[in-house]
């Protein structure tokens, strides 16, 4: 029985044995087909490499920098600090209409009347009338000799027309009458209240109160626009030229007699108190200040700096205005091409130069026009300034050009060589048809000074509307 038992133990595991070795020769089998099929399946499937080619489009942009400013503003100053609530006074005057009524005071001395030889009536004293304290009158009782009262009240002493004085002789200086003027006690006030700009007119808060403050403060009256008061700081933009002019001036004050004719043309005919407070440039930190910036050039062309562009036009953007005039006429100048470069660098997309209507208000600011006054380009004179052969300007403009931003007119461009009127019309030669009157160009020339005082959202008028902020909360 043993022995069965161990047969049958050595038959399974021969059987087991036999299992294993078959088991693994199929699985090695199984990979093998496996590993050819796919080899197959990849060789059959590859493809041939091919070329492909990419094609790569640039754009390039240019940056235009967003309208943001960033604006340099002095340390606001904290208040002390203190232990005790100092009161503070604010020192008001409120006008008051005082009524004076003159004390009428009469006085009568009863004195022996006598005859004299003559027959005529005559008395010791004479009898007294006076009359008001405050304005002297010629007095006198029934019958009696007039005296004279002096003017404001005194009372003299002395014999006039044959009576001393106004209380006659030995009445002292007041004879016990009171002089003292009787005052009204009702108080009217005739100053109407409010608040904005209106009452500042009211309250005498103008122009002259604010020179230390601003760099111009104009007001027209609403009634008369030809009645303009206040101050304005005239500054010429410097800049840089490829070359010195035929005259010998340099190109940023080519006309050098332009503003200070304006200046003496404003003062005779407004009551605008112009200052020329000198040149600035674009990387002048006072820049930011100034509201009007008057530009001009002749032959050379204009250099600047990415940075003074930049400058220009954070300026212009935050209400600075500016007046170019070609003083040589011509669109195909140097100048007025360096000129409109530098407008494209300073503004980006926003420098686009439009004619400006004949309707605008620029021409009706101060005086009337119908459009652009006569120019160089109208009258026709010598382009040279150096005494060769003139040349004569071959183009009119009967148009001027400005750039808006966001409905301001910032830039006034001129062709039409207003400078050269204001400062060289009146001394030209005889032999070349002068002098030329500019009176007519002078007028234009307080348009654009008016205008630009004026103007909404420009430099002046934002310090008017922050001034009347103040006088509001103040009141």
């Amino acid at each position: 029985m043993a022995s069965n038992n161990h047969i049958g133990l050595q038959s399974v595991g021969t059987w087991r044995k036999s299992y294993q070795k078959y088991f693994a020769i199929g699985f090695l089998i199984a990979a093998i087909l496996h590993l050819l099929v796919t080899s197959v399946y990849h060789v059959a499937t590859e493809r041939p490499a091919t070329e492909v080619g990419v094609t790569v489009e640039r754009k390039e942009y240019e940056l235009v920098q967003p309208p943001v400013k960033f604006e340099i503003r002095a340390p606001r100053l904290a208040k002390s600090f203190s232990v005790t609530k100092v009161p503070s006074y604010a020192q008001t005057f409120t006008p008051r209409e005082i009524k004076f009524e003159p004390t009428q005071v009469t006085r009568v001395e009863q004195v022996p009347v006598t005859t004299s030889a003559t027959g005529r009536v005559t008395s010791g004293r004479a009898s007294k009338v006076e009359g008001s304290i405050f304005y002297g009158a010629l007095t006198g009782g029934a019958g009696a000799e007039a005296s004279w009262g002096i003017p404001g009240g005194a009372v003299a002493f002395g014999r006039s027309l044959g009576t001393g004085g106004r209380l006659g002789w030995g009445e002292g200086q007041t004879a016990g009458v009171d002089f003292t003027p009787d005052f009204n006690d009702d108080v009217v006030n005739v100053r109407s209240g409010g608040t904005g700009l209106a009452t500042m007119r009211t309250e005498l808060v103008g122009a002259e109160n604010l020179t230390d403050r601003f760099e111009g403060f104009i007001e027209v009256n609403p009634n008369n626009k030809k009645k303009v008061r206040g101050f304005i700081n005239f500054y010429q933009l410097r800049w840089r030229a490829t070359k010195p002019e035929p005259n010998g001036e340099e190109g940023w004050n080519v006309f050098p007699k332009a503003l200070p004719t304006l200046q003496e043309y404003a003062h005779d005919s407004t009551d605008v108190r112009v200052n020329l407070a000198g040149n600035l440039k674009l990387d002048d930190r006072q820049l930011w200040d100034v509201p009007i910036l008057f530009m001009m050039g002749y032959t050379a062309a204009v250099q600047y700096t990415q940075q003074e562009a930049k400058n220009l036009g954070q300026w212009l953007r935050k209400g600075g205005f500016l007046f170019i005039d070609d003083g040589y006429a011509a669109q195909y100048g140097a100048f007025n091409k360096s000129v409109r470069a530098l407008l494209k660098d300073a503004l980006g997309y926003d420098a686009e130069f439009q004619r400006i209507p004949n309707n605008h208000w620029l021409y009706h600011a101060w005086e009337d026009f119908g459009g652009p006054p006569a120019g160089l380009d109208d009258a026709n004179l010598p382009l040279e300034l150096d005494g060769r052969t003139p040349r004569r300007i071959p183009e009119r403009y009967n148009y001027l050009e400005g750039i808006f931003l966001n409905g301001r007119l910032a830039v006034l461009i001129s062709n039409k060589g207003y400078t050269h009127a204001w400062g060289q019309w009146p001394y030209v030669s005889p032999s070349q048809g002068g002098p030329l009157d500019n009176a007519r160009q002078l007028h234009f020339g307080i348009n654009i000074m008016v205008y630009a005082s004026t103007a909404k959202g420009g430099i002046i008028d934002q310090n008017r509307a922050r001034v009347a902020a103040e006088y509001q909360r103040n009141n």
